[in-house]
């Protein structure tokens, strides 16, 4: 893709994300972005259908992004390490997910994390249960949402404990369930 292309395309989402914060979703026209980020309405149209399409778009960059930086990190199991490398890349990019999170109109963000979370789950842990009564769906659905929720609770409250104290908390909280299940 053209450099000036990726520019206008990133000068308009942040321009769209800083008048969220200020103003919500609502409220936020495609005037108003073209105006904050002194460009013509039209190139703003170039790029982007509407505002509903450009709130996708960043909602899909972020969750790619997070994803990136998961799958760069030099874990690919769930343990203690993954969950330090996930919640240290919330912290650096705190505003923009508390943003996406914190807003009842962004559902789409947390429906998307949460399939994200779920398919990690089921394909990293691999859930293999040696107990026939454990449902794969239920321990999957289980676990994604309890670290969803954690993890929202955790952005939502601003961090109100420090990353390895997040994170020893979930290892103690999955200890019981890694002895039930080979991983």
């Amino acid at each position: 893709m053209d450099r000036r292309i990726q520019k206008t395309r990133q000068l308009i989402m942040n321009t769209f994300i800083n008048l969220l914060a200020e103003k919500g979703f609502e409220k936020v026209t495609i005037n108003d972005i073209a105006e904050r980020a002194n460009i013509n309405r039209g190139t703003v149209y170039l790029h982007y259908v509407d505002k509903f399409d450009l709130l996708d778009k960043c909602i899909e960059t972020y969750v790619e992004l997070l994803l990136n930086h998961c799958a760069n990190s030099a874990d690919t199991i769930l343990n203690a390490s993954a969950f330090q490398s996930v919640f240290e890349y919330l912290e650096k990019n705190f505003t923009i997910y508390k943003l996406l999170l914190s807003n009842e109109g962004f559902g789409f963000f947390r429906s998307r994390l949460y399939t994200i979370i779920a398919q990690t789950v089921t394909e990293v842990v691999g859930i293999k249960s040696e107990n026939s009564a454990f449902s794969n769906d239920v321990t999957t659905h289980f676990l994604t949402s309890g670290f969803l929720g954690v993890l929202e609770w955790w952005i939502n409250n601003s961090m109100p404990c420090n990353i390895q104290e997040i994170t020893e908390q979930l290892m103690f909280l999955l200890e019981p369930y890694t002895k039930h299940v080979r991983v």
